[in-house]
């Protein structure tokens, strides 16, 4: 019985953490069916205006969560699983065991009594831990994990004498309860008192002392709820048989007790931990009769082997067989093979447990057949959610970096406006004095030739001031400053008005505008990356200019985009020239060609090309994607093309793209329309 209970225990515990690991996804929606809140500030697994006469306590286990306890989403489901297999294995193991219970630490617990809805009866106080079925598992009692049983005890609730028996239940190294079995000890404890040989009589008492049945001490037993200790009774000849039985390593043995005369026929009880005791007078023998009792009690040994034996075949073929079947079954259904057919012709509860395992295993298999087309489900509705949340993110990521890159072209653009305005007004009033300036220089000078040339002899102290002043240089290199400046002044208002061209802060609207103008500003922009650099020749830039119209397009934009593909060109020939020497510097020279033609009537092409490395096939794929970029950290934000390609695709409804060979340079090819479309519809909607 007590070995049949851990075994119980042991496979309900199993199965439990099997089912643990597999929650159903209503699992919340179900627990909120089941169970209710009462007016004490409990929840059970039944309403309570409702008569206790209706709960099916034979079908059913009930539930108990404790006032307070914080109801998670892991004991919601646990407690659910918990009541479906306790409800059937409990029914099975009824006729052994009176209950079957799994008890978790948070004081909650799901309980089958058959024709005992005992849970709906207890109290709202009632705290399941500090009871002593509980807390002999607990980590602090029972650090090893194995099963433990609890001292006897009188039940209130059914008014019977009781043991219990306890298999901690772990996931992994946390705690989450206890599963039980409560045996009722009625029987067995009237038989031993009742069933004994004239003159003797049987007691049972604990490993750690304390008595279970005393003929004598039945009430001081009751009185002390079970707990009553032989060390605290005042009874020395009880004192000296417990040191002796347990003294004594053997199972089954008879010791002498030569101090008082008897002897003692000792069982050990596995699982409760249990000594069966039986005291026989030595009075009661004298020769003969000592000599039939050494013969009755060899052969009542011998026959109680013999029995034992036979008890342990039966056994095996009619319990420990069968359990063993549903064990592998078990294993079997944790696998994912339902195909499970146990023997369920017989009469008995292993019987009805195959049958209800049956039943179980096909409603499992039919759920998981459901499950599974649900997760199929899911998992696309999943993907789909994640491919369209992905595309999400990564247009969120490149509106925000073009949104950046655009406030830091606007702010550019607004310096760069403001620098040639502010520089733009002195240079035309000094390239406008220039003129005058050159006209009265040479005034002068006419006017000292002419009277050098009526006065050829002055008077002394005008010979040494002109000689002083070096008048011949002047007269020779004056003109000549003055017309150096007055370029210069011209080259200072080129790159002004390239400048206010590139930035075109008054045109951030379309309209009509030459593209060359736009090439040439940039070109004029980068000029001091173009010319020979200590480490490099100067780049040369070929020019094939078609004949185009004006094309109605954001000139501003466009700029950016002749920016970006121009200063990558100009990278990618700096690149190249680490990589080769400068005698093949010299015979192939650095160059950008820039070719534009009228490919239609309605569309314009602008192609730029260098002679650098070129781009690599694993990556050209990749040119326009946002972030990406293959300089060094700190040298791009890979944003630049990114950018270009929405400005030529998406603003004016072109076409960019990246032809190469590698070794032999890149060519970019921008296609636009004369009008896209975009504009055509807001000209009209203006």
């Amino acid at each position: 019985m007590f070995k049949l209970a851990q075994d119980n225990l042991t496979l309900l515990r199993d199965r439990l953490l099997q089912e643990f690991k597999q929650p159903t996804n209503d699992f919340q929606a179900e627990f909120e069916r089941q169970y209710f809140s009462w007016n004490d500030g409990t929840k059970r697994n039944f309403p309570q205006n409702r008569p206790r006469k209706d709960f099916d306590s034979t079908r059913y286990a009930g539930s108990f969560i404790g006032q307070n306890v914080q109801i998670t989403k892991e004991l919601k489901q646990q407690l659910l699983t918990a009541n479906t297999l306790i409800s059937a294995y409990g029914s099975a193991w009824s006729n052994q065991f009176v209950d079957t219970y799994f008890v978790r630490r948070e004081n909650a617990t799901t309980t089958y009594w058959k024709g005992m809805p005992i849970l709906l009866e207890t109290p709202p106080d009632f705290y399941m831990p500090k009871e002593e079925f509980f807390y002999i598992a607990d980590p602090q009692h029972n650090p090893s994990r194995s099963p433990k049983w609890t001292g006897v005890y009188l039940d209130l609730s059914v008014k019977v004498w009781m043991i219990s028996a306890s298999v901690p239940v772990y996931d992994g190294d946390r705690f989450l309860g206890v599963v039980g079995h409560d045996v009722v000890l009625t029987d067995l404890m009237e038989h031993t008192i009742q069933d004994q040989l004239s003159g003797t009589y049987n007691l049972i008492f604990r490993s750690d002392g304390r008595l279970i049945v005393h003929p004598q001490r039945t009430a001081e037993i009751q009185q002390a709820q079970g707990q009553l200790k032989i060390d605290t009774i005042n009874d020395p000849h009880l004192n000296r048989i417990f040191q002796l039985v347990t003294t004594t390593k053997s199972k089954t043995h008879v010791l002498e007790n030569s101090q008082d005369r008897e002897y003692l026929a000792v069982t050990r009880l596995q699982g409760p931990d249990w000594y069966f005791v039986t005291v026989y007078p030595k009075s009661l023998l004298s020769g003969e009769a000592w000599d039939m009792a050494q013969f009755i009690l060899i052969s009542g040994a011998v026959a109680l082997l013999v029995e034992v034996l036979l008890l342990l075949s039966v056994l095996h073929q009619e319990i420990a067989k069968p359990l063993q079947q549903l064990t592998a079954a078990s294993n079997q259904l944790a696998n994912g093979d339902f195909a499970i057919a146990l023997d369920t012709t017989r009469q008995d509860e292993l019987g009805g447990l195959a049958s209800s395992f049956n039943s179980m295993a096909s409603q499992l298999k039919t759920s998981f057949i459901q499950l599974e087309q649900v997760n199929n489900a899911l998992e696309l509705r999943v993907e789909e959610r994640t491919t369209t949340l992905q595309k999400t993110l990564e247009e969120l990521r490149r509106t925000q970096a073009q949104m950046i890159q655009s406030e830091k072209m606007s702010a550019l653009g607004q310096l760069v406006a403001g620098v040639a305005h502010e520089i733009n007004n002195p240079v035309n009033f000094i390239h406008g004095n220039l003129t005058h300036i050159q006209n009265y220089a040479q005034d002068l000078l006419e006017f000292i030739q002419l009277y050098q040339y009526h006065y050829p002899n002055p008077v002394a102290e005008i010979q040494t001031e002109a000689k002083e002043v070096d008048l011949e240089f002047i007269r020779d290199d004056l003109p000549k400053m003055l017309s150096s400046m007055k370029i210069g002044t011209n080259r200072i208002r080129e790159i002004v008005l390239s400048l206010r061209n590139f930035s075109r802060l008054d045109e951030a609207e379309f309209k009509a505008v030459d593209i060359h103008e736009g090439i040439d500003s940039t070109l004029l922009i980068l000029q001091h990356r173009l010319k020979d650099q200590p480490h490099r020749p100067a780049i040369e830039v070929l020019k094939n200019y078609g004949k185009l119209p004006p094309a109605i397009c954001y000139p501003g934009q466009l700029n950016q985009v002749f920016m970006n593909i121009l200063s990558n060109a100009i990278d990618a020939l700096e690149d190249a020239n680490q990589q080769r020497t400068p005698t093949e510097i010299a015979s192939h020279p650095n160059t950008i060609w820039i070719h534009t033609c009228l490919v239609s009537e309605n569309q314009i092409m602008i192609s730029i090309a260098d002679n650098g490395l070129g781009v690599p096939d694993t990556i050209i794929t990749r040119l326009f994607d946002p972030f990406f970029t293959t300089k060094n950290v700190g040298k791009g934000s890979g944003l630049g093309l990114t950018i270009s390609y929405q400005i030529v695709t998406e603003l004016h409804e072109g076409e960019l793209n990246c032809n190469s060979t590698q070794g032999l340079g890149a060519e970019f090819v921008v296609t636009l329309p004369l009008k896209a479309k975009k504009i055509q519809q807001q000209q009209v909607n203006q």
